[in-house]
Parts: C-alpha cells; sequence; structure tokens
C-alpha cells in the first residue's frame, strides 16, 4: 500500500512539474541575443561580398540580416542592439528613412551609446538633411571625443556645404584621433589639390593613403594627377598607367595620361589614349585639342587641323584651342591663318597670346 501511495505521489509531482515548466514566461533575451549576432555575421559576410562586386550574394545577406534583426526587436523591444544593427544595415542598403527610425528606437533604449548618434546622422545626410545630421555627428563627438568616423563624417557635409576651412579640420581631427583614418587622408588630399592647389601637401596625403590602402585605384588616379600638375610626368605616367590597367575606359584618366605623354614627347602614346578618350566620349572638346597637339608635335599637320577645328567648333571661346591652332598653322605655313587664331585668343584674353603675336605677326599689322 505503501508502494502504491509512493508511486502515485511520483506520478502527481511529475504532472503538477510538466504543468509549471509549461506556464513559464518564455524567456526570449537569448533568443534575441542569437539574432542580433547572426545578423551581424551576415552583414560582415554582404560586406566581403560587395569587396569581390558580388551584389546579387551581399542583397541576399542584407535581406536576411533584415529580417533577423526584425524578429530580434520583435522578441526584445527595447534591445539596442537590435535597433542600432538594424538601422545599420537599412543604411547600407539605403533605406534611409527606415534607419532613422530604428536609431531612434536605439536611442530610446539606450542614449549613452555616442555610435547610435553618428549612424543616424549618417542616415539623416542620406535623406539630404545635413542640419539634423550635423546636430548628430555633434551629439556623438559631445559623448566620445575620440569618434574618428564622426568627425569625417562630419566633414564631408562642411565641405558639401563649401566650408571648407570647417570640414578641413575635421578630416585632420579624424586623422589625429586615428592615425591610420585612410579616407580622411584621401578626402583632405583632394581638398589640397582642387582647392588649394597645394600639390606638395596633396602628395603627402596621397602617399599616405596608398600606403595604408596599396591596392586602392582610386589613391592612384588622385596621385597620378598629382603629380602631373606638380611636373612630375614620370612619377604621373607610371600611377595612371597602374590606374589605368584596372580601369582602362575611365575618361579622365586616358586624357590626363595622354596630356603627361605629350610632355614626356611620347606623341604616339598620346595619340592612342586620346583616341580611346574620344571613343568614350565624342564631344570631349580637351580630347580633341591635345590630340591636335600630339598630332601637329608628329607633323601630321592636316590631322592635326581636324581634331583643332572640332575643338573649336565643340567650344567656340576655348581659347587655348586658338593658341594651339595657331601654332600648328604657323609650322605648316599658314601665318595668316595662325595670326588671325592669335588674335582670337587675345580677344578671349589669353595670357600666351599678346607674347605670341608680337613675335609671329608684328609684320602682319
Amino acid at each position: 500500500m505503501l508502494l502504491k501511495k509512493t508511486a502515485f505521489l511520483v506520478f502527481l509531482n511529475l504532472i503538477f512539474t510538466s504543468i509549471t515548466v509549461r506556464s513559464q514566461i518564455v524567456d526570449t533575451t537569448d533568443a534575441s541575443v542569437n539574432m542580433v549576432r547572426q545578423a551581424g555575421f551576415k552583414c560582415d559576410s554582404a560586406a566581403v561580398k560587395l569587396k569581390n562586386n558580388d551584389t546579387k550574394a551581399a542583397n541576399k545577406l542584407y535581406n536576411e540580416a533584415t529580417k533577423d534583426y526584425k524578429n530580434a526587436t520583435k522578441l526584445n523591444p527595447n534591445s539596442f542592439a537590435a535597433w542600432y544593427g538594424l538601422g545599420r544595415v537599412q543604411t547600407k542598403t539605403k533605406n534611409y528613412k527606415e534607419a532613422v527610425l530604428s536609431f531612434d528606437k536605439a536611442l530610446e533604449a539606450d542614449a549613452t551609446h555616442p555610435e547610435a548618434f553618428r549612424e543616424r546622422g549618417i542616415a539623416q545626410a542620406g535623406l539630404g538633411k545635413f542640419d539634423a545630421a550635423i546636430s548628430d555627428f555633434d551629439k556623438a563627438i559631445d559623448k566620445n571625443y575620440d569618434d574618428a568616423d564622426a568627425y569625417y563624417q562630419r566633414g564631408l557635409l562642411k565641405e558639401k556645404g563649401k566650408n571648407i576651412q570647417a570640414a578641413m579640420e575635421d578630416y585632420a581631427k579624424a586623422i589625429e584621433v586615428n592615425i591610420n583614418y585612410k579616407d580622411a587622408y584621401l578626402k583632405r588630399g583632394i581638398v589640397h589639390h582642387d582647392k588649394d592647389k597645394d600639390y606638395v601637401l596633396a602628395l603627402v596625403d596621397f602617399n599616405k593613403y596608398l600606403e595604408l590602402d596599396p591596392n586602392s585605384n582610386e589613391g592612384y588616379l588622385w596621385r597620378g594627377k598629382t603629380k602631373y600638375n606638380g611636373g612630375d610626368y614620370k612619377g604621373a605616367e607610371k600611377d595612371l598607367s597602374r590606374f589605368l590597367d584596372m580601369e582602362p575606359e575611365h575618361l579622365e584618366g586616358l586624357i590626363t595620361r595622354g596630356a603627361i605623354r605629350i610632355y614626356t614627347r611620347d606623341y604616339a602614346g598620346a595619340v592612342t589614349d586620346l583616341d580611346n578618350a574620344i571613343k568614350i566620349d565624342p564631344k570631349n572638346v580637351l580630347a580633341y585639342m591635345n590630340r591636335g597637339t600630339a598630332k601637329g608635335a608628329q607633323k601630321n599637320y592636316r590631322s592635326a587641323l581636324e581634331d583643332l577645328d572640332m575643338a573649336v567648333k565643340l567650344k567656340f571661346d576655348y581659347s587655348s584651342a586658338y593658341i594651339n591652332r595657331a601654332l600648328v598653322k604657323y609650322v605648316s605655313g599658314d601665318k595668316k591663318g595662325a595670326c588671325k587664331d592669335l588674335e582670337k585668343a587675345d580677344g578671349l584674353n589669353n595670357d600666351k597670346a599678346p607674347e605670341l603675336l608680337d613675335r609671329y605677326c608684328k609684320d602682319m599689322k
């Protein structure tokens, strides 16, 4: 009898235990964390796919990551990591409006993370809300003075807003915080090149950028242009040849190397580059003018004049084209036509025209 009673109590205990387990509130925190972790892995893999130019595979991984993050936010609506991760992947897929909303949720969950302000700023910039974006970058920096990304992103917007000095200060600060911040070297170098015309400082930045990223084709293009403008034609041709090996149909690269080859007296090479440039853009004035100059140096005067005629036709007020055409006409025996072109260039305020008129056309007046 005692054995039966004991067995019955054990049986009841098993039932109650089973009922108790089934009636517990399920803790979804672990499931949410696992989804966030898995989504992060997928985003990392997507970045690798993008680097390898496999956009289709990358988009698939980003879509899967988005689903994981959304499921994680449902399991744990107060998860900073889930909302933050969702916002990051939405930004990467250019879904900026939804990204801003996700970062809003992340900051509601925990407003102590400066990176959430920075990332929301990037999404705001994607929507064209530059003031809101700069405000977010300011907040990120206030919370973390060593946020190199926030300085860099704020610099981009300040440069876009034509506040070049402030942009340069932000790029410099990003580099001060992180001496290996390669993109800041690139952007600062471009400002030195394009705005300041300071090719020495631009070259220093591009050298550092390529030291940090020796496989960056963009770096070789910019350093090649800088060396060209600084008069290092041999070094410029080497960099641009490296660039064009990877991007053989890059218009600016072809035109620049063509100009370099004129300076180094490789006229055949220049004509080849400019032939290819004109195939890409049949109405490129600079390509016609430079090809005409190279052909003139080869003493192929008839073809040179055809190119220079085309340059003037495409841009009637292009004073340099008149100068070059005048010189080709002069060496081919058409002194009258040469002086007429020089007078036209002088009328367009070309600074070389008065000297050339005095040298070649004094007796024509």
